[in-house]
């Protein structure tokens, strides 16, 4: 028969290993604090720069539209555009986000964005948008109207 370590020999420490049971201890207080830090800023709303909150993904969507673009023709009808079709580009930018030239961080920087869209509309058509812009705030609603004349297209 083999031998069959009793309970009691397997949870006590050896004495005189009191560094492994240090370790052991400060490991649990660290895993701990890593995963009950962000607590206090999310339940109590209290911030410390020693509780930090997870920050993930920061500033990703800032500056990015999310709404539609509606054009409304001379004779009444209304057509609608998504962001990426009112700005003439496939998809947003995947790895350079924060590159990204036509980002939206003040009203008068929707001539920019929806600059292909204005260039093919006529000048009797009006351009407006409704929808939100993301903000290191949240998501700010926006309804704005004449777009194409508010700047040319130009970007501070």
């Amino acid at each position: 028969m083999t031998d069959v370590p009793t309970p009691e020999a397997v949870s006590r420490p050896q004495s005189g290993n009191f560094s492994m049971l240090a370790r052991h201890i400060a490991f649990g207080l660290f895993a701990v604090l890593i995963y009950l830090g962000p607590a206090p800023g999310q339940i109590f709303g209290s911030h410390s720069p020693w509780l930090r909150e997870w920050v993930m993904f920061s500033g990703v969507g800032v500056g990015i539209p999310n709404g539609r673009f509606v054009v409304r023709h001379e004779d009444g009808v209304e057509t609608m555009h998504t962001p990426l079709e009112a700005a003439d580009i496939e998809q947003y930018p995947l790895i350079l986000h924060y590159l990204f030239e036509n980002r939206i961080f003040a009203t008068e920087h929707f001539a920019h964005f929806a600059a292909p869209l204005c260039a093919t509309v006529p000048e009797t058509s009006s351009v407006r948008f409704e929808g939100a812009v993301g903000t290191r705030q949240g998501w700010q609603a926006l309804k704005i109207e004449n777009i194409c004349t508010s700047s040319e297209g130009e970007k501070p």
